[in-house]
């Protein structure tokens, strides 16, 4: 019985903490038919967030990085790419990569190939984008497309001809021709300058002082 008892106080923490979070968590998350399905609570799906407080500043200290961590039960594939929005504070969303929606904020993107910022080779291609006007950055590695594959995409340079979006690319040329490949969420970057109140208010008293 006590044992029992002990799980169960354990759950009720774990949620507590969770409920807690949720609000100060950055999330990349799938919605069905960009949440215009009646039921959308089940519709959404999160596939990896990272704590906000727990990002710093990148390379270019512009920019708080926020690194994700994948949900090992929700792995996105990349035919789905285009239902994926960036969302802080429980799910107000700040960006889309569905580049067909009426009224959304344009973006750009860069097949970048070999991870370089890790310093680690295979056969996973990064691809990174900017969301206009140039306030978010987000990285992530494609799994299951070939090495030679996209090599060959970078070094022909050509996947964006006729103004075609690169998630288009990505979708309808990519997916289709390897449908097993899947995305890795890496990093969500905020461009520091719009965030300073938040980075001020949301991080612990011991790391205020690296606000700039």
């Amino acid at each position: 019985l006590n044992d029992k008892a002990a799980a169960d106080a354990a759950k009720e923490l774990a949620a507590a903490r969770e409920e807690r979070d949720i609000p100060r968590k950055v999330e990349v998350i799938r919605s069905l038919n960009n949440g215009d399905d009646e039921d959308e609570d089940e519709d959404v799906v999160v596939y990896s967030s990272g704590m906000f407080e727990d990002g710093q500043y990148a390379r270019n200290t512009n920019l708080w990085d926020v690194t994700l961590e994948q949900n090992s039960s929700n792995i996105c594939s990349l035919a789905n790419l285009r239902d994926c929005h960036i969302c802080v504070g429980g799910g107000f969303p700040v960006a889309s990569l569905d580049h067909t929606l009426p009224n959304n904020a344009t973006f750009e993107g860069w097949i970048n190939g070999e991870d370089r910022r890790q310093g680690i080779s295979g056969d996973a291609c990064e691809v990174s984008f900017c969301f206009c006007p140039h306030t978010i950055w987000l990285v992530i590695l494609i799994h299951g497309w070939p090495r030679e594959a996209w090599e060959a995409v970078i070094q022909e340079d050509d996947y964006d001809q006729d103004d075609q979006h690169v998630v288009h690319f990505l979708v309808e040329n990519v997916a289709e021709q390897y449908p097993d490949a899947t995305v890795e969420f890496k990093t969500v970057a905020f461009v520091a300058g719009n965030i300073h109140g938040a980075l001020k208010r949301l991080l612990p008293p011991k790391r205020k002082e690296e606000v700039r």
